[in-house]
């Protein structure tokens, strides 16, 4: 019981980063996972790949009922994504638990400081009216191999990563690339249950299946108001949250690492 209540606070506070950002969710998932919900890491990023795609999807549904969801540019991007996430994963398998931990850490550190330090002014380089004839694709599908081996490797949708790409590499909306990187992530999240099945590794889907109710509800809340909050009081909060985990993984691992 206790278990399952903490999947479910888990899979809430993940889908409502989600839903209100278009990312972040396995940000705060592979850690409640692993600290709250009491996985191992490898368990924990394989479990987090797929319920925080499925959880991206449900989220994604808001936005397709108002156009936001691009599909054509989803799937070109998460046609090399699906690649990257292969990859990722089959790499992860060398790299100790903790290890893996620390890296987890250091990115979110990274992520927090790249939002707090997003340009008020990056509006200026949308051209909505282009979208369709102003879309880097070799930037597309190369950020997409990136961010599909970030995913597959530590576990995370990329969300962070894919927004700013589509922002920058196809002149979308930010509603239209929030709402494309959730579809994009439940691409990524298919990719990695296959290639966890291959591989046969394991993923906890009783887990899963609990997270993403917690999520659906989380998932579905922050899309409905996360137009009602402005984006720079979302940051500042998302980043400090992010900060505070990441130093909780650093001082909770590093004595674990036995370097000294």
């Amino acid at each position: 019981m206790v278990n399952i209540i903490a999947a479910i606070i888990s899979g809430f506070l993940s889908g409502l980063a989600l839903g209100l950002t278009g990312g972040g969710g396995s940000i705060l998932a592979v850690p409640l996972l692993v600290y709250i919900v009491g996985l191992e890491p490898h368990l924990a990023i394989g479990t987090s790949l797929v319920a925080v795609g499925i959880t991206a999807f449900v989220s994604s549904v808001q936005h397709m009922r108002r156009g936001n969801v691009l599909f054509k540019i989803g799937l070109l991007m998460g046609s090399t994504s699906i690649v990257g996430v292969y990859i990722g994963s089959y790499l992860n398998k060398a790299v100790e638990g903790p290890v893996l931990l620390i890296l987890f850490a250091l990115l979110m550190i990274f992520i927090g400081v790249k939002m707090i330090r997003k340009k008020e002014d990056q509006k200026k380089e949308y051209v909505p009216a282009l979208k369709t004839q102003n879309i880097d694709y070799p930037r597309i599908l190369g950020l997409g191999l990136i961010t599909g081996l970030v995913s597959g490797f530590i576990g995370i949708g990329g969300g962070f990563l894919i927004v700013p790409a589509l922002l920058w590499g196809a002149g979308l909306e930010m509603h239209e690339a929030v709402g494309t990187s959730l579809f994009i992530i439940f691409l990524k999240g298919i990719a990695g249950l296959v290639s966890y099945e291959l591989q046969g590794r394991p993923i906890d889907f009783s887990i899963t299946a609990i997270f993403v109710l917690g999520g659906f509800i989380g998932g579905s809340l922050g899309a409905r108001i996360g137009t009602a909050v402005s984006g720079k009081t979302l940051r500042y909060a998302f980043a400090t949250l992010v900060f505070i985990i990441a130093a909780y993984i650093l001082v909770s691992n590093i004595p674990a690492l036995n370097i000294l």
